[in-house]
C-alpha cells in the first residue's frame, strides 16, 4: 500500500500543473450537484480530501466557515493553495494528509468532500471509515469518483484502461462496493446518482504523461476490445483510424453519519 501511495505522490508531483488547469476537473455538472446536495451553512467546518487542483474546495469555501484542504502530495497541495489564493479564498487551511490516516480528531467536521480521487486510494474502505470518524454525528460525506460498472467484463475493461493510463490508479469501484463501504463505516446513503464523462483520448493521455509507445498500445487495446465494451464505453474512432474518445461512468454519493 505504501508503494502505491509513493506512486500516487510521484504521479501528481509530475502532473500537478495539468490537474489545476484540467477542464474536466475544474468544471462539470457533478461539482454543481455536489454543492446542491450539501445542505451548507456558514458555521460549518468542511474537509476536502485529496483536493488535487483544489476545484472542489473552491466551490465549497463560500458556503462554510472554514474548509480544510488536504492532499497526500505536497507539491499538488501547494499548487491548489496558489490556485485558491489567486481565486480570493481566505477561509481555507492546507494540510498534507493521507486519506487513510487523517490527522484530525474524531467528530471534527460537519461536511467532508472527496471528488475524483478515491480510485487512487489503496484501501478505499479504510478511507471511508476515516471520513466517518472525523465527521460529527449527522455530518455529511459527499463523494464523487469514477465508477466501474457492476458487470465483471465491463469492470475489468474499465479498470485495465485506467491503470494502463496511470499506474497510480488503484481501483474504480462498483456502486455495490460503495454501498458496502458507506454502510460498513456507519454512513447512511441518502442519495446516489450516476453521470458519464467523455474523455478525448489525446488530451486524456497527455494529462497523465503517458509515453507515446504506451499510448499507442493502449489505443490498440481499446479499439480491439469486445463490441460490448466498445458500445458501453461509447468508443469513437476517427476517420484516420485513431481513437477519438470514449466515455465512462461516475458516481455521486451522499452519506450521513448516523
Amino acid at each position: 500500500h505504501d508503494e502505491q501511495k509513493t506512486q500516487v505522490q510521484d504521479y501528481f508531483s509530475r502532473t500537478a500543473e495539468s490537474y489545476v488547469s484540467s477542464f474536466s476537473h475544474k468544471s462539470g455538472d457533478d461539482l454543481q450537484r455536489l454543492i446542491e446536495l450539501g445542505e451548507w451553512d456558514r458555521q460549518q467546518q468542511a474537509l476536502d480530501i485529496a483536493t488535487g487542483g483544489g476545484h472542489t474546495a473552491l466551490s465549497v469555501a463560500p458556503h462554510v466557515a472554514r474548509v480544510t484542504v488536504t492532499d497526500l502530495t505536497p507539491r499538488m497541495l501547494e499548487k491548489a493553495r496558489e490556485y485558491l489564493v489567486a481565486q480570493g479564498v481566505t477561509n481555507a487551511e492546507f494540510v498534507v494528509a493521507d486519506a487513510e490516516r487523517l490527522p484530525f480528531a474524531d467528530a471534527t467536521f460537519d461536511r467532508v468532500t472527496c471528488r475524483i480521487a478515491a480510485h487512487h486510494f489503496p484501501n478505499v474502505a479504510r478511507s471511508v471509515q476515516e471520513v466517518a470518524r472525523v465527521l460529527k454525528s449527522g455530518g455529511i460525506y459527499l463523494l464523487i469518483d469514477c465508477m466501474a460498472p457492476s458487470d465483471p467484463e465491463l469492470d475489468s475493461f474499465d479498470n485495465t484502461v485506467e491503470k494502463w493510463r496511470d499506474s497510480s490508479h488503484g481501483r474504480s469501484c462498483t456502486p455495490e462496493e460503495w454501498q458496502v463501504f458507506f454502510t460498513g463505516a456507519g454512513l447512511q446513503v441518502e442519495h446516489q446518482e450516476f453521470f458519464r464523462k467523455t474523455h478525448h483520448y489525446d488530451d486524456w493521455t497527455l494529462r497523465s504523461q503517458l509515453p507515446d509507445n504506451e499510448k499507442a498500445r493502449l489505443e490498440q487495446f481499446i479499439l480491439e476490445s469486445s463490441s460490448r465494451s466498445q458500445a458501453y464505453f461509447e468508443v469513437v474512432q476517427r476517420a484516420d483510424g485513431h481513437l477519438e474518445s470514449f466515455t465512462n461512468d461516475f458516481i455521486l454519493l451522499k452519506g450521513r453519519k448516523r
